[in-house]
């Protein structure tokens, strides 16, 4: 038997590292020999398995896979050559040591052929079997790293270029000629600087250098130029590479094309600071501007005016041609704003139809009322969009630097009032801020919030305006109209907080207030067993836009236990010509409930006829403007002729308001129209006073 058993010297750490996690094959096909090299390798490598011929060892080999095989020369049935090959054939990078007696050279010639990495003679003495061990591990090892290194290298994402100590290309990897376009062997031996971009000066590249030399590395983003020329930006990581002497060996450049982040970037600033829609400035970008401007202003005593522009009726744009329509003349709006002012002035779109001009570096701002005229021009100038011919305005409120305002907050809240006021007064004209806007705007904020706590402290009331019979006075109907017993300042009348309530969104919850109110009315007029008539009550577009406001009035006619006969519900002529559609289904909703639909202020407007037929209207009222000069203007006479002539072709009722003089009760009398209310018969006056009147009727 061909075995001595030796004491194995002690291993270094560095070598016990190697060996701790090693996984090995053993297989010997002498039971004592197996057993014996078995007890050298258990105590240092990590897992041992054990085969007694060729045929298990390669069996155990495809099982298991081990890390290094260790295999005797002569073995029954596959001897140690045949497994060596076998393994090499499925696994070349294995490590084999084979253990022989033999030290025929043609025998080991043939090994190495193999590709067997060592061998070890019989008998066996532990230090060699372990030296030999180790050295394969140690080998396998460099390999496997060396491997996953060149495969890295390869499979990189990231470009990758080596240069030497002459900075001469000397390998890059696929990546590298993704990013570039520049072929591996058109680039070797070259210098990097034929990626340059010309964009980073000398000096730049001065200093990268300075850092290289002084810390080993330098990283930072760079811009490139691929082989076609085109620029690029690069997120660009540089190192030097030393040998263990400290002599530079390498220089090894990882960068990474950052066009796509950098795109990005740009996206999300662009959406940051701009209008996706009209391309302006957004709120931030022209917070920032504006702030800049005014430190401008305060250091060259110069003024800067600010003006809220605001498009009039453009939401009827919206409801009657959509979205998209509206979407188009925002934009052509935008590019008229823009080619109003100076380069250096800024549009900014707020949103929705709201836009502010900054007009800076002014001598005085009365220049300021030469670009408001040039934009009202410019807007009043019809938009063309697929068939469509749209008119718009504007209304303009302007406020000043220094003289309205000190700081953007102020200055905008300025020139919003400014805006409102030139509303106020008929559109399409512009405003200068002044104080007493700022009062009145106070004025207005302290009616809101007293409105408000009105509704819960049970501040408003009900006057009846009696509808008569021409000429004899019978009250027909009655047209509910709501009073505000103001705590301090008296009784206020509808016109003196109605446009408020439909600014701030009051006039809808006042809205049913006065229905139910009007319908609790009616049931205890019932209850006294006065002859009931109907009751008008005036409401506005906001109700109609209500998707639940016919399920709304149900209730609470339910609840009071009124029938929807007894009430008219009056919309002016305006509120009911747009979005027909939508007011088709909410005025056949209140229909069915039973109630009237009464179309106010008929004949100031542009009716279009055919909508007019289509709409479940039962009554017209004729607009007071055109009442009160019946009788002294042969045109408004001609106009209310027609009105009532296609009201009777139409089998709708009319009603003449605001009839003051017995001349213009005596000229409807004439025309067959029968109902008229006004202060020729009676102011509007309080639920008692009405009691009587449906008292006598009864």
């Amino acid at each position: 038997m061909n075995f001595r058993l030796e004491t194995a010297h002690p291993q270094d750490a560095p070598e016990r590292e190697i060996l701790r996690g090693l996984r090995v094959l053993l297989v010997e096909d002498d039971a004592v020999a197996r057993c014996a090299a078995a007890g050298i390798l258990s105590r240092h490598v990590g897992t041992l398995w054990e085969a007694a011929d060729g045929e298990e060892g390669l069996r155990l080999f495809r099982q298991h896979e081990p890390d290094l095989v260790v295999s005797d020369l002569v073995m029954p049935q596959r001897d140690g050559l045949s497994l060596a090959r076998q393994i090499k054939a499925e696994s070349p990078v294995t490590p084999i040591i084979i253990t022989t007696s033999h030290s025929d050279s043609s025998v080991l010639l043939d090994a190495i052929d193999i590709g067997v990495e060592r061998y070890v003679l019989k008998p066996l003495r532990a230090q060699a079997l372990l030296d030999a061990v180790t050295a394969c591990a140690r080998t396998a090892r460099l390999e496997a790293e060396h491997r996953l290194t060149a495969t890295v290298f390869r499979a990189s994402s990231e470009a990758i270029m080596i240069t030497d100590t002459e900075n001469r290309i000397v390998d890059v990897n696929p990546a590298f000629t993704r990013i570039t376009g520049y072929p591996r062997s058109e680039v070797l031996g070259r210098n990097p600087r034929l990626l340059q971009s010309g964009i980073q000066s000398d000096n730049f590249y001065r200093e990268m250098w300075a850092a290289i030399n002084q810390n080993g590395h330098w990283r930072g983003e760079i811009w490139n130029r691929r082989r076609n020329g085109e620029l690029y930006p690069e997120w660009l990581t540089l190192d030097r590479v030393l040998s263990p002497e400290g002599a530079v060996l390498n220089y090894v450049a990882m960068w990474s094309d950052i066009s796509e982040r950098k795109e990005a970037e740009a996206r999300i600033h662009y959406l940051a600071h701009y209008d996706a829609l009209t391309d302006l400035p957004n709120r931030v970008l022209f917070n920032d501007r504006f702030n800049q401007a005014l430190l401008h202003a305060r250091r060259y005593n110069q003024a800067v005016a600010l003006m809220f522009v605001d498009l009039d009726r453009f939401k009827v744009v919206n409801d009657t041609l959509g979205h998209r329509v509206g979407d188009e003349l925002l934009k052509q709006v935008a590019e008229r704003l823009r080619q109003c002012v100076r380069e250096e002035d800024t549009v900014s779109r707020q949103g929705g139809d709201e836009f502010v001009v900054l007009l800076t570096g002014l001598d005085t701002s009365s220049s300021a009322a030469l670009v408001a005229e040039k934009i009202l021009a410019a807007l009043a100038q019809p938009v063309y969009f697929e068939g469509h011919e749209l008119a718009v305005t504007g209304s303009v409120g302007i406020a000043c630097y220094p003289g309205d305002g000190a700081d953007p907050e102020t200055l905008m809240k300025n020139a919003d009032l400014a805006m409102y006021r030139a509303k106020n007064v008929g559109r399409n004209n512009y405003q200068f801020f002044s104080p007493e806007l700022e009062q009145g705007a106070l004025f207005r904020l302290t009616l809101e919030n007293a409105m408000r706590r009105a509704l819960d402290r049970d501040e408003f009331a009900l006057h009846y305006l009696p509808q008569v019979d021409n000429p004899s006075g019978r009250v027909l109907s009655l047209e509910a109209l709501i009073r505000w017993h103001h705590p301090e300042r008296g009784l206020l009348l509808p016109d003196q907080f109605i446009p408020l309530a439909e600014e701030s969104g009051l006039v809808l919850p006042l809205s049913l207030w006065v229905l139910r109110r009007a319908a609790r009315q009616l049931a205890e007029w019932r209850s006294r067993g006065l002859a009931l008539v109907p009751i008008a009550i005036n409401l506005c577009e906001a109700q109609l836009r209500q998707p639940d406001f016919a399920e709304a009035v149900s209730a609470i006619l339910e609840e009071e236990g009124v029938e929807g006969r007894w009430f008219e519900l009056e919309f002016t002529e305006a509120a009911l010509m747009y979005d027909t559609e939508r007011n088709m289904r909410v005025l056949t909703e209140l229909k069915q409930l039973g109630v009237g639909i009464t179309l106010d202020d008929f004949g100031v407007g542009y009716s279009n006829l055919n909508i007019l037929r289509r709409l479940p209207v039962d009554t017209l009222k004729i607009d007071r403007s055109l009442v009160s000069d019946v009788t002294r203007s042969e045109d408004d006479a001609v106009i209310v002729d027609a009105i009532i002539s296609m009201a009777q072709s139409m089998n709708l009722k009319v009603v003449a308001e605001g009839v003051e003089t017995a001349d213009q009760a005596g000229f409807f009398k004439a025309r067959a129209c029968a109902e008229i209310q006004g202060h020729f018969f009676s102011k509007a006056v309080d639920a008692e006073h009405i009691a009587v009147l449906l008292g006598t009727a009864s």
